[in-house]
């Protein structure tokens, strides 16, 4: 099942289709279905399918012949190849900024903390995190990519983008309350601490705790779901 918002129009479908796929609007696994999308998002069959062979092409989507399309379903394996990518490329992309960034990049960073915090704040006071969702996964890209925003790589900020794409896909769909627990906050609020403080060694010790997923018994709980009853 679908999780759904309110219908989107005049919405470019590529990336209405991509944003939601990472937030988990559409499952891991899910088929997606023309006619039922169409109206969903608000396009014409030509463009969606434009949009869908790109995502298939990027590895969010495949293409079953004679099936159409379904969502990718990325393995724990996958995920624990993105949260590692994930730790180097990052790790090396905040050694840059903190050593490059200005005053500017600090208000950006301060600014991206500031809303992902807010939103953190509010999950960690919810019985149901579904509403927060979509928010906190955009959010969460926002921080890191203004912690990444000075490192003057642009390839290296979008081989980061590509890396968390693939990560938060796998977490929302399969870790047990999207990949969200108490510590979250505390864990950005380190990395924010550290790259503020330009101090290298806490702020690469800080990311590295973060995205050490898998080894934390509370987010690696795979929920009892994995694959059955989609689309």
């Amino acid at each position: 099942m679908a999780l759904l918002e309110t219908p989107e129009t005049e919405q470019d479908p590529y990336e209405t289709l991509r944003d939601g796929l990472i937030w988990g609007r559409w499952k891991s696994g899910e088929r997606l279905k023309p006619q039922h999308l169409e109206g969903e998002i608000g396009c014409s069959r030509a463009a969606l399918r434009e949009a869908l062979l790109r995502l298939a092409g990027e590895g969010f989507v495949q293409a079953e012949k004679h099936f159409g399309f379904r969502a990718t379903e990325h393995s724990e394996e996958v995920f624990r190849q993105a949260a590692h990518l994930r730790q180097l490329l990052e790790g090396e992309g905040a050694l840059l900024s903190l050593s490059r960034g200005d005053f500017d990049w600090e208000l950006a960073l301060n600014a991206a903390h500031h809303n992902l915090a807010y939103v953190e704040v509010q999950m960690a006071g919810a019985t149901d995190l579904l509403p927060y969702v979509k928010r906190w996964s955009r959010q969460d890209w926002l921080f890191h990519e203004a912690l990444l925003s000075a490192c003057g790589s642009e390839m290296l900020v979008k081989s980061c983008k590509a890396a968390f794409d693939t990560f938060r896909m796998y977490a929302v769909s399969q870790i047990r309350e999207f990949g969200f627990s108490p510590t979250t906050r505390d864990e950005h609020q380190a990395i924010y601490d550290a790259a503020i403080a330009r101090d290298t060694d806490a702020c690469l010790k800080a990311i590295d705790v973060h995205l050490a997923l898998y080894q934390d018994r509370n987010r690696s709980n795979v929920k009892g779901n994995k694959s059955g009853g989609k689309g």
